[in-house]
C-alpha cells in the first residue's frame, strides 16, 4: 500500500487534537471541528438524502464521497452536525460513501485522497465516548437517489449481569470491584474483523453497589473495550480479561475471566460465581 504522509496538527487544551502518524497508521485525537469548504458546482445539481441506521446517538458526521471506478479518488468531504445529510453532486455516476460518526478531530484530506487510504485511519480507545461512540459505515449510492447507511461502533460492551456467592459459612465478598485488562488500545476505524491487541490498556475500576452475601446480586455494571478477535490469543496478542476482586475476612481475592473472541460492536453478558 502506498505510504501516506500525515500532517501533524497542533493540540489544543481540553478540545485538543488532530491527525498524526502512529506506527504507520493515522490516529485521531479530539479537536474542534473546522469549517468545510465545498466546491460550487456549475452544472446541474443532483441531491441525495443520506439517512443513517445507528445503535447510538449521532452528534456529528464526516462523509467521504469517492468515485466508484478508476482510482476511486475522493470527490467530496462534508461534515454535518446532524443525524442525516443532503449531498449535492453534479454528475450521475455511482459513488462510494464512507461515513465516520462522532469524531471531534479533523481529517487530513490529502492523506485520504483514495478510498484504500481509509484503511490507515485508527482511533484510540481512551478517546472514545460511550455515550456517543465512534461509528463507521460504507455504502454506495447514485446521485439524485436517496439511500441509508448502517453505522457500527468499534466500542464493545461487557455487562456484569449476575454475581453469586457460593462460599461456605455465609461469608461475605466485601468491597467487590471489577475492571478489564488487556483492552485493545487502538483499532482501525473501518476494519470489520481480524483485530489484534495494540498498545493494551486497562479499563477503569468500577465498584459494585453492595457486598455479595447469601443472595445473588444483579448489578448490571457496564465496562467497555475495543474488539480483540484473533482466533488464538498469544503472549504478543493477549486475550481481554474481566477482573473481579473482593475481600473475604480482610484477605484480597481476585477472579479472572477470559473474554475471547470479542468482535466489533458486540455486547457480552458475564455472570460471576464466587466459590
Amino acid at each position: 500500500m502506498e505510504k501516506l504522509k500525515i500532517l501533524v496538527m497542533t493540540m489544543l487544551p481540553l478540545l485538543a487534537g488532530a491527525c498524526r502518524i502512529n506506527g504507520g497508521k493515522e490516529t485521531l485525537y479530539p479537536s474542534p471541528p473546522e469549517p468545510i469548504q465545498e466546491v460550487k458546482q456549475d452544472s446541474t445539481v443532483l441531491d441525495s438524502q443520506i439517512n443513517f441506521a445507528a445503535p447510538y446517538p449521532i452528534e456529528s458526521l464526516d462523509l467521504f464521497v469517492y468515485r466508484a471506478d478508476g482510482l476511486r479518488d475522493l470527490q467530496l468531504h462534508r461534515r454535518v452536525c446532524a443525524d442525516k445529510a443532503l449531498l449535492s453532486l453534479s454528475d450521475s455516476l455511482p459513488k462510494t460513501l464512507a461515513v465516520v460518526a462522532n469524531v471531534r478531530g479533523t481529517f487530513n484530506l490529502d492523506a485520504l485522497n483514495h478510498f484504500d487510504s481509509l484503511e490507515e485511519l485508527v482511533f484510540r480507545f481512551t478517546d472514545d465516548n460511550p455515550k456517543a461512540p465512534l461509528m463507521t459505515g460504507i455504502g454506495s449510492f447514485v446521485p439524485g437517489r436517496d439511500t441509508t447507511i448502517a453505522l457500527t461502533p468499534l466500542l464493545c460492551t461487557v455487562q456484569l449481569t449476575e454475581v453469586s456467592n457460593w462460599m461456605d459459612g455465609d461469608r461475605l465478598a466485601e468491597n467487590p470491584r471489577v475492571w478489564l485488562e488487556n483492552v485493545n488500545g487502538q483499532a482501525e476505524m473501518f476494519r470489520e474483523r481480524g483485530f489484534s491487541v495494540r498498545d493494551p490498556v486497562a479499563s477503569k475500576k468500577v465498584r459494585l453497589p453492595y457486598d455479595i452475601g447469601l443472595y445473588s446480586q444483579y448489578p448490571g455494571t457496564i465496562l467497555y473495550c475495543y474488539p480483540n478477535d484473533l482466533p488464538n490469543p498469544t503472549t504478543g496478542n493477549p486475550a481481554t480479561e474481566l477482573i473481579f476482586q473482593y475481600e473475604v475476612e480482610g484477605q484480597t481475592r481476585t477472579l479472572r475471566y477470559i473474554l475471547h473472541p470479542i468482535q466489533r460492536g458486540t455486547v457480552i453478558p458475564v455472570e460471576v460465581m464466587i466459590r
